[in-house]
């Protein structure tokens, strides 16, 4: 008997913690740290990134920074890895932008001002397949230079109210 009782909270406590992920999260991209140039160079982001799993069609990421002092710019892998932001895919001046996945796929966001980028204000995130979306449709390609018109029509972007 003890054990059938063990089991079922077991099986209650699992099934809690998988409705709980279903549901859309808001992410403020570096947590406490914001959209600025961080201390720890590039990996202070990657790190950040890393600690989560954003999910396609449901997760939003905030971007939050002062304007005038940052902004979010959203580039190719090409231009991500090398700091080049003269021909971004988005590019937003005011704080408080927030980005979704329609699909699946990594996206590449910098800041546009001299050097920030290269000082690590960028980071690379990927969104997954959702539950509801992981079987109905196939993981999308990464933007690159090649694809930018498939990259921007994945995005879902809108300021914050």
């Amino acid at each position: 008997m003890r054990v059938n009782v063990v089991i079922l909270v077991l099986v209650i406590a699992l099934t809690v913690v998988m409705l709980r992920r279903t549901e859309a999260e808001r992410y403020r991209v570096g947590g406490d740290l914001g959209w600025t140039i961080p201390p720890g160079g590039a990996a202070t982001y990657a790190s950040w990134a890393s600690k989560h799993t954003f999910k396609a069609d449901k997760d939003t990421l905030v971007f939050d920074f002062k304007a005038g002092e940052n902004d979010l710019t959203i580039v190719t892998k090409e231009n991500f890895d090398t700091c080049n932001t003269k021909d971004p895919l988005y590019q937003f001046k005011s704080p408080g932008v927030l980005v979704g996945a329609s699909m699946s796929g990594t996206f590449y966001f910098t800041c546009s001002f001299a050097g920030h980028c290269a000082k690590g204000q960028k980071v690379a995130i990927h969104f997954a397949p959702s539950l509801t979306r992981a079987h109905s449709a196939a993981p999308s390609p990464s933007p690159s230079a090649s694809d930018e018109a498939v990259a921007t029509e994945q995005l879902k972007i809108r300021m914050m109210a």
